[in-house]
């Protein structure tokens, strides 16, 4: 894990997936892994836990994204086409795939946290102001230039027992793996 010192709190380096079935399934979070793909937030959430961790805040994912100089991308306030997975043509599902975490070397912020732009939606703790639905952040291997971004606006929230392609998540916590 990624520890952010200011906020007291580890971020995986990498996306996670579910290891395991049922009650056993547990966050895995390693490079080189191919992280979860259609996870729903409540999976997720119950993921993380079953590791001793949770799901980051939207406020935690942001500060590994953006630093605290405020990046439009992690690496950076330019999008840079094949930096991370991401598309060259808005919802290119025929050329882009989901990649192992840490494939892209690049797609890296100075954090040291892998693949915030790009390659799988990320779910977080956050609830719309319903509290309903819940937040997503980061965009997917389909999505480029401003879907890619550290942050979104609006915010981009769905219903934490929905499974869609293209959706995961990384966990947080306040000591490290």
């Amino acid at each position: 894990m990624a520890l952010l010192a200011d906020r007291g709190v580890c971020i995986d380096r990498f996306e996670a997936r579910i290891d395991g079935m049922g009650s056993d399934a547990r966050a895995l979070s390693a490079e080189g892994t191919l992280p979860s793909s259609a996870a729903s937030w409540d999976d997720a959430s119950a993921a993380c836990a079953r590791a001793g961790f949770r799901l980051c805040t939207a406020d935690e994912w942001l500060r590994a994204c953006a630093g605290t100089e405020g990046r439009l991308y992690p690496y950076g306030d330019e999008y840079e086409q094949g930096r991370c997975n991401t598309s060259e043509r808005d919802s290119d599902l025929s050329t882009k795939h989901l990649a192992p975490g840490g494939s892209f070397e690049r797609c890296v912020s100075p954090e040291g946290v892998y693949d915030l732009s790009g390659n799988i939606g990320e779910w977080v703790a956050n609830a719309d102001p319903t509290g309903i639905l819940r937040q997503q952040v980061g965009g997917a291997y389909a999505n480029m230039g401003k879907y890619v971004q550290c942050t979104w606006d609006p915010p981009a929230y769905q219903p934490p027992e929905q499974r869609y392609e293209g959706q995961g998540f990384r966990c947080c916590g306040d000591r490290s793996r």
